[in-house]
């Protein structure tokens, strides 16, 4: 495992005030990340905000108290490199746990929209130029699933207040554009249970860098049944809205709650 050089970088106070914003110190131990989830969803939950993390080009958070403990979130933006980039600069502050939410789409049989998933396993498939250079199915052979940790102790947490909890194997896929249906096919033949666009890096990252990794995802799509962009039924409408809202309040309590932290 290659630790990346982030310490090489420069001044660890200046290399996080300028990519977070911030001073290290200003950083919770525990730390909520997500590509896309609004702040503003997490902020309503907060008892109070102690720090905001606003730098001009890099990633926006803040740090607040929920439940009488300090927690970090900060929104990433979508793709691999900007959640390894933002692991490595948290890396550098007293953060130590760190906490995904995000979203999958499904392609086990078993899972629908609104399911929560679990990641065991993650696949990289990263890089936009690997598909159009070696084409999709030479990336998906040449990927190299690594076993990831689900806690026990999140996989209850979500048990106790919603049935429907998945674990499974994860691709992280590169570009969307590639997602033809004969494409997903065989992903789903390989063993794959869900894909998505960011988990290999965050669990990469965490653990060259040392960081108590966990992610909390929903089922966004089904892209064999429902993707993304097809119109959902009242029905669907309404698990994703669910899942969508309660994602903050869940991953707040979780990481506040947990041991280690």
């Amino acid at each position: 495992m290659i630790r990346p050089p982030v310490e090489a970088l420069g001044d660890p106070g200046r290399v996080v005030a300028t990519v977070l914003g911030c001073r290290p110190d200003e950083v919770a131990p525990r730390v909520v990340v997500t590509p896309f989830v609004p702040l503003s969803s997490f902020r309503r939950h907060v008892e109070d905000v102690t720090a905001d993390l606003n730098p001009r080009f890099f990633f926006q958070g803040f740090t607040a108290v929920f439940q009488g403990e300090p927690v970090t979130v900060v929104h990433t933006g979508v793709g691999p490199s900007r959640i390894g980039d933002c692991l490595a600069a948290l890396a550098l502050t007293p953060a130590r746990k760190a906490l995904f939410v995000g979203a999958v789409g499904g392609l086990a049989d078993p899972l629908e929209l609104g399911d929560w998933f679990l990641p065991e396993a993650v696949a990289d498939g990263e890089g936009y130029t690997r598909y159009v250079r070696e084409g999709f199915r030479r990336v998906v052979d040449g990927a190299h699933p690594f076993a990831v940790r689900v806690p026990d102790d999140l996989r209850r947490f979500l048990k106790e207040r919603d049935e429907r909890v998945h674990t499974g194997r994860v691709f992280t896929v590169g570009p969307v554009s590639f997602e033809s249906e004969e494409n997903l096919r065989f992903l789903k033949a390989r063993g794959y249970d869900a894909l998505e666009m960011e988990l290999s890096a965050f669990y990469a990252a965490c653990q060259a860098l040392g960081l108590d990794g966990a992610a909390l995802t929903y089922v966004s799509d089904l892209p064999l049944r429902s993707p993304l962009w097809t119109e959902k039924t009242p029905a669907e409408t309404e698990a994703l809205r669910t899942a969508w809202r309660a994602a903050p309040r869940l991953a707040l309590e979780w990481i506040c709650s947990s041991v280690g932290g």
